[in-house]
Parts: structure tokens; C-alpha cells; sequence
């Protein structure tokens, strides 16, 4: 039963991925009203700690500031350990952007101050490119 949590879980991350730069009004040059910034820290944090340390803290920073908010995240599962059990390679978070230009410098520095390894990487889209940033 685990290993069916553990799939979904790597779903959840590579259909993420995948969703970078797919959204309607990206690949045309149209700037859409938001941007989605996708977020890869490269940490291995379960769900629940995940949403503690980085998602709630960075929504409620986001909003305070009026430049958009958290819309979801989720786990890239690795090779199993030693063991046999799973390890998470890494987390991402979904971030919508309502004003890039001030909510970007926001993201970053709210990602360090909350402890982002380096390596932590955004990636977005900007006048029709595929952009990524990294701490």
C-alpha cells in the first residue's frame, strides 16, 4: 500500500515539471496576468514537513505583499535507500506570481531566510522564455 502513496507522490513531481511553461499564453509572448514560478529544493522533507517549513511560510509572505501565493507542491521521489524504503530527492512548490517584478526578489530572499539549500532553483517563463534562477 505505501509504495502507491510513494507513486503518486513521484507523479506529483514530474507532472509539475512538465508544467513549466505549458500554461495558455506562455509559449505565444503574451505576459499572462500571473506567472507560475516552480520551485525545486533540492531537500529530502516529507509532505507535511514540506508545507510546514517552506509552503505556508512563503504563502503567507506572498500574500502579505500582495504579489500572488502558494498553489501547491509536491516530492520527487529518488532510488530507494539502503533498505529498500524511499527517499525524496527533492520537493518543489508551485508559486503563482501576480507582479514578477517585486514578487520575484520577495520569493528568493523568503526561501533563503527559510533555510533553501543551495541548489534551491526557479523556474518560470518570461516574455516567452524559459527562465531558471538558483540560489
Amino acid at each position: 500500500m505505501k509504495w502507491i502513496l510513494y507513486a503518486a507522490l513521484a507523479i506529483v513531481g514530474a507532472c509539475s515539471l512538465l508544467w513549466v511553461g505549458t500554461r495558455a499564453g506562455d509559449a505565444g509572448g503574451d505576459e499572462s496576468p500571473t506567472t507560475f514560478v516552480f520551485v525545486r529544493i533540492p531537500e529530502s522533507i516529507w509532505p507535511v514537513e514540506r508545507g510546514e517549513k517552506y509552503e505556508d511560510p512563503l504563502d503567507a509572505a506572498l500574500v502579505r505583499a500582495g504579489v500572488g501565493g502558494v498553489t501547491g507542491g509536491g516530492s520527487q521521489l529518488g532510488d530507494p535507500g539502503p533498505d529498500g524504503a524511499p527517499v525524496i530527492a527533492w520537493v518543489g512548490i508551485d508559486v503563482e506570481l501576480d507582479d514578477l517584478e517585486r514578487g520575484l526578489p520577495l520569493l528568493k530572499s523568503e526561501l533563503a531566510r527559510l533555510g533553501a539549500p543551495p541548489g534551491t532553483a526557479l523556474d518560470y517563463t518570461r516574455n516567452g522564455r524559459n527562465v531558471t534562477d538558483t540560489l
